[in-house]
């Protein structure tokens, strides 16, 4: 193990070509110096400088160190600087299911700025993404939908969600109880590409006859929805998603229901953000039964 200072007597003696200038800027003696110059050359097995009494160069071996201890001095550095930093909060680092409502998110960090000083890392990903985070302990928690297989991570159901057809506001069928999948069949869909339950809702539709026109193919549902303001098509979302602005109608004999709630890792204290959460899927519509 190389000791600091000798790397200090080192990079000193390679920036400055001179080693009295070096002395002088880490505030040795000469002789201080060049005896530490000489014990990292024995540490080393190769010397690290030609001298003469015009000037010091590196040798090939010394050019080759200088890049390595330029690293480890700016390592070191940074080091110091972390260490003089007051120490962060513990992080929680939250995996959030990406078809998982932006609104109910913002909503949730909002609340947990003002009330709460805990530090927060927030993961986007699919299912299996997040699934796979979890296992390999990449992050505490995620928030996402719950399956039967779920068991083992102390599965926490918060809320209970239907797939519903969401219609412009001005369509014919807005003000419906419910709607056939047929009366759907000359609307141009869009579609949800990252939707966990699309082959159901695929498999609904072409039993019953209707191949969908799209209008929209996306992973974004920001985009679905604007689509669907515009009056320019039809899709299918979970009914968490309702903001007034379009109109969900349940699909007659179209039951699927998505549960949405907590998956945990390793064991975990109380959590301020999780809280909110729980607090804000509670308040979000429940499935009919």
């Amino acid at each position: 193990m190389i000791d600091q200072y000798l790397l200090r007597y080192f990079l000193a003696v390679a920036e400055t070509g001179n080693f009295s200038r070096a002395a002088r800027s880490v505030a040795v003696t000469q002789p201080t110096l060049s005896a530490g110059i000489a014990k990292l050359e024995r540490e080393l097995g190769a010397r690290l400088f030609d001298r003469d009494r015009q000037r010091v160069a590196l040798t090939p071996a010394g050019s080759r160190f200088l890049i390595r201890a330029r690293r480890i001095a700016a390592e070191y550095e940074h080091a110091l600087v972390e260490l003089a930093e007051p120490a962060e909060s513990s992080l929680l680092r939250v995996g959030v299911l990406n078809t998982i409502p932006n609104r109910l998110i913002g909503c949730a960090l909002a609340e947990h700025r003002e009330l709460s000083g805990e530090a927060l890392e927030l993961l986007d990903g699919s299912e299996r993404d997040l699934a796979e985070r979890l296992e390999r302990g990449r992050i505490d928690v995620a928030l996402t939908v719950v399956r039967p297989h779920h068991a083992r991570y102390r599965p926490e159901v918060l809320s209970r969600e239907r797939y519903m057809m969401v219609l412009p506001r001005d369509h014919p069928l807005a003000g419906e109880n419910e709607v056939l999948a047929e009366q759907l069949a000359q609307d141009r869909m869009a579609l949800r590409r990252h939707c966990e339950a699309l082959p159901e809702i695929n498999r609904f539709f072409t039993q019953r006859g209707v191949r969908p026109r799209f209008v929209l193919k996306t992973t974004s549902d920001e985009r679905v929805l604007s689509v669907i303001r515009s009056g320019a098509g039809v899709g299918m979302m979970p009914e968490g998603f309702a903001d007034g602005t379009v109109s969900f109608v349940p699909v007659r004999d179209f039951e699927l229901v998505r549960e949405v709630g907590l998956l945990h890792g390793a064991a975990m204290q109380g959590s301020a953000f999780l809280d909110i959460v729980r607090r804000h899927l509670g308040r979000a519509t429940p499935a009919q039964a």
